[in-house]
């Protein structure tokens, strides 16, 4: 998979995908912080902001969000 993200000059190509943060904002959002790593080792961070949840969140409700936001810079 090949992921274009605006604040980077570089197309990122199969990258591993880890959630290294999340952020309550204290308004039922979060921000979420990924750092995606190529196979040749470069490392690039993304945040992701619009996480809602109701009353709290699983592990599982970030990655879903985060496989979603991913989804949405695939090229």
């Amino acid at each position: 998979m090949k992921y274009r993200f605006e604040q980077f000059k570089t197309d990122i190509e199969n990258p591993t995908v880890a959630v290294s943060s999340v952020t309550d904002n204290m308004n039922s959002t979060c921000s979420v912080g990924v750092i995606l790593t190529t196979p040749d080792v470069k490392m690039y961070g993304v945040t992701f902001d619009g996480f809602t949840y109701d009353v709290t969140w699983e592990d599982s409700d970030i990655e879903i969000f985060v496989t979603n936001e991913m989804k949405e810079h695939e090229i």
